[in-house]
């Protein structure tokens, strides 16, 4: 890849694909009724304010799509805010959806690096749909090769998702100008394919560290991109890097690094993260916090002592530096009316008070079929809160 005219196809494609003009100039073209303002309600202390009006994200949707499982696009997302706060202070910093990275431009980049007789094979509607003319794909080149099987052992996709978010100052957000940038890269820990159009679906397990490594890679090829454009050249951008579980597990996967650059072309710094997500019970799990995973159990047999068409509580535990700081639990619930729901529901509260209250926060969802009944919640620093959904 010729860097070169990367760069200006990068300037040329982030350009015409976003909505947004110029940032320099935004405020002679910005009319009194797009003035900025920012919600006055802040749920809490690491939760951002954000501005107003909202604007979605160019590449809105494609979350859904990319991301292996809904347990991973959820862990993406929210994981992304997490490291964001790290640098770009919810008490300074207003939040909007990312607005540079168009739906156009993920796409393209999550194509594979062409080669000139790959482009040259195509017709004109598959060169347009692939955007083989800019050739920005960031995952390794197939060189041509056509199968399957080979292409899955000698140049899977790493990339599967690029997330966006964005960072005003109260002052900048009166111009209209960007203060910062948060970007995650949602790398493959499997790479899934098929034989044939509409076949059965092979998967090629990969290495999490070279995905990682190839993320970091990709980071900075990104980051080259987007210094291209004159408002971005000293802008502090931050990526994370963030690998995901098989589309199978139940469990998320995690973000194991995240950089920033203050200016320039490259990540001088990354920052290792050690976090992870595990099922409770779990053997996992009883290494990390054996008191917690029995007392999982515990909670799991006074659910079945106490109602009999009870199966069994699913738990997620989310770990960072070796400690469980946040569980997640699925209650399955066969539903009888609302005031079973509302006895179910108070037991359920009493025993999570009993087992759990040692952790900083925790969600339990009482559910038939998907459909949410209850949902408790303890925020770090907050006392237990009950809600009944209305049926």
């Amino acid at each position: 890849m010729k860097k070169a005219s990367l760069l200006l196809l990068s300037a040329l494609l982030l350009a015409g694909c976003s909505d947004n003009g110029d940032h320099n100039n935004s405020k002679t073209n910005q009319t009194e009724d797009e003035k900025q303002i920012a919600t006055d309600a802040q749920i809490s202390k690491e939760y951002y304010r954000t501005l107003l009006p909202f604007k979605e994200s160019q590449a809105r949707g494609l979350t859904s799509t990319n991301m292996a499982s809904a347990y991973n696009g959820e862990a993406f997302e929210d994981g992304l805010l997490n490291i964001s706060q790290k640098v770009y202070s919810p008490d300074e910093y207003f939040f909007r959806d990312g607005q540079l990275l168009t739906k156009e431009a993920v796409q393209s980049y999550l194509e594979p690096q062409f080669t000139k007789e790959e482009i040259d094979a195509m017709d004109e509607d598959t060169r347009i749909e692939r955007n083989a003319y800019a050739n920005f794909g960031l995952n390794p080149s197939h060189k041509g090769e056509t199968d399957p099987v080979k292409i899955a052992q000698n140049s899977p996709a790493y990339l599967s998702h690029i997330l966006e978010q964005d960072f005003y100052t109260e002052e900048d957000a009166k111009k209209d100008k960007l203060s910062g940038m948060t970007i995650g890269l949602a790398m493959n820990s499997v790479y899934y394919y098929q034989k044939e159009q509409y076949g059965e679906v092979y998967s090629q397990k990969l290495d999490p560290k070279i995905s990682a490594a190839k993320g970091k890679e990709m980071a900075d090829e990104i980051l080259s991109r987007l210094r291209v454009k004159s408002e971005l050249k000293d802008l502090p951008i931050t990526f994370a890097i963030f690998v995901q579980s098989s589309a199978e597990s139940i469990t998320p996967g995690h973000f194991v690094a995240y950089g920033t650059s203050d200016k320039g072309d490259n990540i001088k710094k990354w920052t290792s993260i050690d976090e992870d997500h595990m099922l409770l019970p779990s053997a996992e799990a009883e290494k990390i916090d054996e008191g917690l995973n029995n007392n999982f159990k515990q909670f799991n047999e006074s659910l079945s002592n106490y109602f009999p068409n009870f199966t069994q509580a699913i738990g997620s535990a989310h770990v960072v530096d070796k400690k469980i700081s946040s569980l997640t639990i699925s209650i399955p619930l066969d539903y009888f009316g609302k005031a079973e729901v509302i006895g179910v529901t108070q037991h359920i509260a009493d025993q999570s008070k009993k087992y759990f209250d040692g952790l900083d926060s925790y969600e339990i969802s009482v559910v038939d079929n998907n459909k949410p009944l209850a949902l408790i919640t303890k925020e770090k620093g907050s006392d237990q809160n009950i809600h009944i959904y209305q049926q």
